[in-house]
């Protein structure tokens, strides 16, 4: 009888346990379609706005701005997103939201200068909700012993969207020193239609099998278990003041800050920067797809890892991403003119250093911009989707909130400051990140292995 039991428990297990991989494995792939458009747009809108003018009477708008916007908005709407996941459910909630990354594409069809805004500020509002969704719906589909991999192999998957979209753009930038209407049309129905498979696949995702009760139950039926926005709030504001959280603050402001590179002012700085030739557009989407590949190769490396770090911690990898990153800074500052993200740069005009640009090391960055990206934010999502998993919603939340407000003030200064400040600025948060996060995981470790030392002498 016991092992006819044990056989029927072991099976269920093993159903459970496809039900999370299947999860996991869909759920970034519809990221990876959906995020195709968002990055790739997010990253060449400043190339493609500042060409649209020359062609566009009237036309004046600021992909940097645009961007800013966005997180802006996004920073702000992040304190709801948790009672909006709560209420709705994970797979509805990132359904919905995941619309206003398609509405957002279609801005390239019709450029307007008031419409683009418009746009930017609506998805503002639904982006802390579908990263609160999916980060809620990461940890329910993950356990203690698998979040670090489920959280690595997610980030490589979604991550393969600047790939796909990058690699994409550089055909069709190809011998274009200004991208025109028509490059700009068929690039906005391509993201257009990639972003809505995403959204479609989403149909596919499966209720977590940790949970109890899941989001396929009516929401209207469980009203009173839901809590009102006021309580969400109140429940986010309480995590945010406790000791760990607050020094992590510094963590997840900082990714913010290193988005705010890679995602737009790096190729920015290369497509403005006039010493990289007339080619420097394709130039531009080619870094985009390095800095796509260091992302990729950290997800699936530090997945394979995932049981070391079980045993290690995962400070050293985060330790490995602030020694990239910061190596990634100087090279940028010996690489690119003081005002390579404020417009068009002269071939004449030398880097910060005095050296003339150099194709080599814009690429070799762009590589080391992925890569320390990736070794902080899989391990931040581990360590939120761990220690924080019974209280998810709130713990991505704030996250997306830090995140956001950091890049958008990071995308509004880089219009004003010049390189060198953007940088120095950049460099400081990284080392005061690196110091709260070793912070936050050695205490963790140390909380749980006197409850561990703890639980025998209960029994």
């Amino acid at each position: 009888m016991e092992k006819g039991g044990a056989s029927v428990q072991d099976g269920e297990e093993k159903k459970k346990n496809f039900v999370r991989n299947y999860n996991v494995f869909l759920i970034g792939v519809c990221f990876a379609f959906i995020f195709t458009g968002f990055y790739t747009m997010s990253q060449t809108q400043a190339l493609i706005y500042n060409s649209a003018a020359r062609e566009i009477p009237g036309f004046h708008v600021n992909g940097l701005i645009s961007n800013g916007i966005v997180y802006g908005v996004f920073a702000f709407a992040s304190w709801l997103a948790p009672a909006v996941v709560l209420r709705l459910g994970t797979r509805v909630s990132m359904m919905i939201s995941a619309l206003t990354y398609t509405l957002y594409m279609s801005q390239l069809l019709y450029l307007n200068n008031y419409s683009i805004y418009v746009a930017s500020a609506l998805l503002g509002l639904g982006g802390p909700i579908i990263w609160t969704a999916q980060g809620t719906f990461l940890a329910n589909n993950s356990k203690p012993e698998t979040i670090t991999r489920n959280s690595a192999i997610f980030w490589a998957m979604s991550m393969s969207s600047l790939l796909i979209g990058n690699l994409q753009c550089f055909f069709m930038f190809q011998g274009e020193e200004y991208i025109t209407s028509a490059t700009r049309n068929t690039l906005g129905i391509i993201l257009i239609v990639v972003s809505g498979l995403g959204t479609a696949l989403m149909f596919g995702l499966r209720p977590p099998p940790s949970q109890s009760q899941d989001e396929s139950v009516n929401p209207a039926a469980s009203k009173e278990e839901v809590p009102s926005v006021v309580e969400s709030l109140k429940s986010s504001m309480a995590l945010l003041r406790t000791p760990d959280m607050m020094a992590f603050s510094f963590t997840l402001f900082y990714t913010g800050l290193h988005l705010t590179l890679w995602d737009g002012l790096f190729s920015t700085c290369i497509g403005f920067t006039g010493g990289f030739g007339p080619d420097r557009k394709p130039l531009a989407t080619i870094s985009g797809i390095i800095v796509a590949a260091g992302e990729v190769t950290g997800g699936i490396l530090f997945g394979f890892l995932a049981p070391l770090t079980i045993k290690a911690g995962r400070h050293p990898i985060v330790i490995l991403g602030f020694v990239l990153s910061m190596t990634a800074y100087a090279l940028i500052f010996i690489n690119f003119p003081a005002g390579a993200t404020l417009d068009e740069v002269p071939a004449n005009m030398t880097s910060i250093s005095g050296l003339a640009p150099s194709r080599p090391i814009a690429l070799s960055t762009s590589f080391l911009l992925g890569f320390s990206d990736a070794c902080f934010i899989t391990q931040v999502t581990s360590v939120l989707g761990g220690v924080w998993k019974l209280q998810a919603p709130a713990a991505f939340g704030i996250f997306k909130f830090l995140q956001s407000l950091a890049s958008c003030i990071g995308f509004f200064y880089s219009t004003v400051l010049e390189l060198h400040w953007q940088l120095l600025i950049v460099a400081i948060f990284d080392i005061l990140a690196t110091i709260a996060f070793i912070k936050v995981e050695l205490s963790q470790r140390r909380q749980k292995e006197e409850a561990d030392e703890k639980t025998p002498l209960l029994d």
